[in-house]
């Protein structure tokens, strides 16, 4: 990492860790949702967890703060919670918190609450358990509901919260064998990343790039449709890197062809003004920039498979510097997608930063 880059870290830590309240956690002021903590302090460890490890150490207080703050809650639901028990995101705070611990950081946690962690996991997975055959387009996804929130409903499949369930999963299972300590909930992650393999292979479009579900003429594909019956979507960037880095988690090698295709939309697609993808929509919609720092955290680890590697890892970076604000953090100008609370924006900026160092 050069020192432009060391000095623009420092910043952001400096202001994430002022953020940090005195139960240990971090609050959004920005969304309601995300005030009591839960979903925000697991994004935050998770970009604490992807720091050199040379600064990692410099951060152990902290990092005990907020995990000590999530175990409250988790020890109560059996899924992330704040500490009085309120959800927010559960299905991504969980993936979040299991993999910013997967590399043994401590997180508080017992091994029977991380064994619980791992199968509300799997259980969220619309497979069976959640009232679902293989023939339906959602087996296999994940949605943001627990295993007994709705039987037989979804509310939509994605593989953005896919990607990350499955990498939390595949984390554990590679814990699991190399301590060779086989256990009940890792059988079910490992199921519940066979069923996964197959729903983000269907989210691939024929042009390579991916789109955010498979799920028939769902709204949700923020790019919309080629054609009017909404059979054909368009392929766009986060949707993309999501599904790569899933197949990747799933064991699917670089130069496997479902992979291969995925890089190779990403090659040609060097801009990183808006996200890949939404050139073509109108920019009042607000996908073109609403979405940019997901987008930079996500590709910024699948640049390393990308030809004129350096380059791009150096115009993320100096792109990112440019848009760092003078306290340190960043903020997204459009509020599309929450990313214009700092705290939102920065964990992501500290991902990339850390990425391409």
């Amino acid at each position: 990492m050069d020192k432009e880059a060391e000095k623009s870290l420092a910043r952001a830590l400096d202001w994430l860790l002022v953020q940090q309240a005195a139960d240990g956690g971090w609050h959004s002021a920005a969304y309601g949702q995300l005030k009591d903590g839960a979903a925000v302090t697991a994004l935050a460890l998770y970009a604490l967890a992807h720091l050199p490890a040379p600064l990692q150490s410099a951060y152990k207080q902290s990092w005990s703060k907020a995990t000590s703050f999530l175990t409250k809650g988790t020890a109560k639901r059996g899924t992330v919670a704040g500490p009085d028990g309120t959800l927010d995101f559960p299905t991504y705070a969980t993936a979040l918190l299991l993999k910013a611990t997967s590399d043994g950081r401590d997180s508080g946690l017992t091994g029977v609450q991380r064994n619980a962690l791992v199968d509300y996991l799997a259980g969220a997975q619309v497979g069976e358990t959640r009232g679902f055959k293989p023939d339906s387009p959602s087996y296999g996804g994940w949605d943001f509901l627990g295993r007994d929130d709705a039987h037989g409903i979804t509310t939509g499949t994605n593989i953005s919260v896919t990607r990350y369930a499955i990498e939390a999963l595949f984390a554990e299972i590679w814990i699991s064998k190399r301590r060779l300590n086989g256990s009940n909930s890792i059988t079910a992650a490992e199921e519940a990343m066979a069923r996964g393999t197959p729903y983000v292979l269907r989210c691939q479009q024929p042009d390579g790039g991916f789109a955010f579900t498979c799920e028939p003429a769902s709204l949700n594909n923020k790019a919309a449709y080629h054609d009017e019956k909404l059979t054909r979507p368009r392929s766009y960037g986060t949707a993309t890197c999501d599904g790569v880095r899933a197949l990747l988690a799933c064991a699917l090698r670089p130069s496997d062809e479902p992979v291969a295709k995925g890089l190779a939309w990403l090659a040609k697609r060097p801009v990183l003004e808006v996200v890949s993808g939404f050139e073509g929509l109108p920019p009042e919609l607000g996908w073109q920039l609403g979405l940019r720092f997901y987008y930079y955290a996500a590709l910024a680890p699948l640049l390393k498979f990308l030809p004129d590697q350096e380059a791009r890892q150096a115009a993320l970076q100096q792109h990112l510097l440019k848009l760092q604000k003078a306290d340190g953090s960043w903020t997204n100008e459009s509020d599309r997608m929450r990313e214009n609370d700092p705290l939102i924006a920065t964990a992501l900026a500290i991902v990339v930063l850390s990425s391409v160092a």
